[in-house]
């Protein structure tokens, strides 16, 4: 039997050759950019938290194992381990909340919290900023490159994680100041900057990079293994 010719869009027995194209095919565009609910507000909490255990986790690694094997730069490795360690709750969580915001949240709290702890002013902003970007970029890529958006955006929050070291390197005067008001000896002050050139700070992407990598295929083998029955968050 001939096909009936097109009449704008559907064929002359009513059907509409592209809709049922599109109901086999959605579109995943519109993953991340779903408006934050109160659940999800509530999930994004409890990852932050465990976010947060797993910062500190990678802290203790860095200062208690890392600083016997290269005294005086364990916080150089910091980033690097807390992104080894942190790629579970992250790929857990953009499945469990799917929506734009979420990252972002997270990058915020972790800024928060460096602040509170007492880091150096500034290191707020890394971490937001890169909070920001991770969300933006798993909001964009995730419809038509998912797996290239889990492991992007976790690098790129990963890095905010530099952000009580990179003064080291480009706001020394600021950085020395703050330690000052904060009672340090000159040197404590010295022992600081003793391992700050631009060796180490190549050195300190390099591995973070490398740390994050490692972290995100981690977390994407875990949560694809283990998890991949618990249904993402609508």
């Amino acid at each position: 039997m001939t096909r009936q010719p097109d009449i704008g869009g559907y064929d002359i027995t009513g059907e509409h050759p592209t809709r049922e194209l599109s109901d086999h095919h959605p579109d995943r565009s519109d993953f991340h950019m779903k408006t934050l609910k109160a659940k999800d507000l509530i999930n994004v909490g409890i990852f932050t938290a465990l976010y947060f255990v797993s910062m500190a986790v990678g802290n203790f690694i860095a200062v208690f194992v890392a600083g016997l094997i290269v005294p005086g730069l364990s916080s150089l490795f910091i980033p690097a381990l807390v992104g080894l360690v942190s790629g579970p709750v992250y790929m857990l969580m953009i499945r469990r909340v799917p929506r734009f915001g979420a990252i972002t949240i997270v990058g915020v709290i972790m800024g928060l919290f460096l602040l509170v702890f007492g880091h150096f002013a500034l290191s707020f902003i890394p971490y937001a900023l890169c909070g920001l970007l991770a969300d933006l970029t798993q909001s964009l890529l995730n419809g038509s490159r998912p797996n290239l958006a889990r492991y992007l955006s976790y690098v790129i929050l990963t890095f905010g994680c530099t952000g009580p070291v990179l003064p080291l390197w480009f706001m020394k005067d600021a950085y020395v100041a703050s330690l000052v008001r904060r009672g340090k000896s000159q040197e404590y002050i010295n022992g600081v900057f003793a391992p700050i050139t631009g060796i180490t700070f190549l050195v300190c992407i390099v591995v973070t990079l490398a740390g994050a990598l490692a972290g995100a295929w981690i977390g994407c083998r875990i949560v694809d293994r283990h998890f991949n029955r618990i249904p993402a968050g609508r």
